[in-house]
């Protein structure tokens, strides 16, 4: 099943978050953009990215207009999308990427049984896996998860109220994901080289030195963890770099 990718970037003192699209080129396994069996990249009908930073404030980017234009993507082309600016605080972030595809009218909502409803959509296009946006009715607006049942019905997990042969159903591909931002301590471990460069020779600096080394290598071993390790791993690595750069009085500034 296709499955949207993307890769994010924090740049300018850690005040823009870039996102990048890259899902490549289908080579056949139907799980990409264009190419062999691809999802057509210019028949998207709506797409976007939200974000949810460690502080619980979500920001929501429409990325449409980048997605349609890339087409078609070919080989491993990224599609860049509008920066986010703000002041982006280190931790995990929440990043969900769903992506729209043509909406179908719906002939019939229907008891299925067993807490599911029954959609009648003509040529839906959703399979199992994929999720839905129904709109328009009056009792079962919302977003689901597919249970296929053939071309023109699928499963919804929805509380039963009344038949409805009204609204829209339009299929979706979505994915999650949880990166690490680091941004401000890095510039912090930064802020120490800079003091340390001018400091008068001695063991003052000798020390101060020993610092920084200790805290640019747990930050180099960050940056391997995000690959290899488990969340506390993350988070003790992390925790040790912050209660540095505490002993050491340098703040987590966008500075």
């Amino acid at each position: 099943m296709f499955t949207p990718s993307i890769d994010l970037e924090v740049l300018n003192k850690a005040t823009i978050l870039r996102f990048t699209d890259v899902t490549y080129e289908d080579d056949g396994t139907g799980v990409a953009w264009d190419g062999i069996g691809g999802i057509n990249s210019s028949a998207v009908t709506a797409a976007t990215i939200a974000v949810t930073d460690p502080n619980g404030t979500v920001s929501s980017l429409n990325v449409l207009a980048e997605i349609n234009t890339a087409w078609p993507v070919t080989g491993t082309e990224e599609i860049t999308f509008s920066d986010i600016s703000g002041e982006w605080v280190d931790g995990y972030y929440s990043v969900t990427y769903n992506v729209w595809m043509t909406a179908t009218a719906i002939v019939a909502i229907t008891d299925f049984g067993g807490g599911y409803l029954n959609v009648n959509s003509l040529n839906h296009a959703a399979i199992s896996g994929m999720k839905v946006t129904i709109a328009g009715t009056i009792n079962y607006d919302g977003e689901y998860d597919v249970t296929l049942v053939d071309a023109d019905n699928y499963l919804i997990l929805k509380t039963w109220v009344a038949n409805e042969a009204v609204g829209t159903s339009t299929p979706f591909y979505s994915n999650i994901f949880a990166p690490f931002v680091f941004a401000n301590v890095e510039m912090a471990v930064t802020k120490m080289f800079a003091i340390f460069c001018n400091m008068d020779e001695g063991p003052e600096a000798d020390e101060y030195m020993k610092q920084v080394d200790l805290c640019y290598g747990l930050l180099l071993g960050l940056r391997s963890a995000l690959m290899t390790s488990t969340v506390n791993r993350i988070n003790n690595i992390y925790g040790r770099i912050t209660r540095i750069l505490d002993f050491n009085e340098i703040e987590l500034t966008y500075s």
